[in-house]
């Protein structure tokens, strides 16, 4: 609850100022077709408007924690986020882990996981990591999930590799938002 209560005051006053602008345009155009479209108006600038407060309030409150954590630490709550997206989550060995820290399942799917917590921006061993890794796991797929940015190096590799790279900005879109909202749906 604590999530949604917090987001739900941040998001008061641009929801207030959303429905102001749809109702005034609605009422402009002078017709009940107006106000219809006055009100559609308002439904567009408040979804877009609170998708990104949303990730704002989650880059706030959740990252810095994140920021805080050990490397170990951070592996889980990774797999916890995981989790709460609905995968099975393996824990890999902290030591002789082929490059995977978490291998992932869903749907009949196996993602290895390289997890980089980390402040400067992750380069082209991770990725190779996660490439041998998808390789030695036997995985369909293969992704970095880092706290920094990628180098240019890493992005090429991850490209040709066919890794995903997930930065500080996706931990927080898709990761810890879903979290929230599985927390407060419990």
């Amino acid at each position: 609850m604590g999530f949604l209560r917090s987001l739900a005051g941040e998001l008061a006053g641009g929801t207030v100022l959303a429905a102001a602008i749809g109702f005034g345009f609605g009422l402009w155009l002078g017709t009940a077709w107006g106000v219809a479209a006055g009100a559609g108006i308002c439904a567009l600038l408040c979804a877009g408007w609170i998708d990104r407060a949303a990730v704002s309030w989650i880059r706030r409150r959740g990252l810095a924690a994140m920021d805080r954590m050990g490397g170990v630490e951070f592996e889980r709550h990774l797999a916890t986020l995981f989790a709460d997206l609905g995968y099975r989550v393996e824990a890999t060995p902290a030591t002789g882990d082929f490059g995977a820290d978490l291998v992932l399942r869903r749907g009949g799917a196996t993602t290895c996981v390289q997890a980089k917590r980390v402040s400067r921006p992750v380069g082209i061993t991770a990725v190779q990591e996660a490439i041998g890794a998808r390789l030695h796991y036997g995985a369909d797929a293969a992704m970095v999930v880092a706290t920094a940015a990628f180098t240019p190096a890493a992005k090429a590799l991850a490209e040709s590799g066919d890794v995903e790279l997930w930065d500080r900005d996706r931990i927080a879109s898709d990761l810890l938002i879903a979290r929230g909202r599985s927390k407060e749906s419990a």
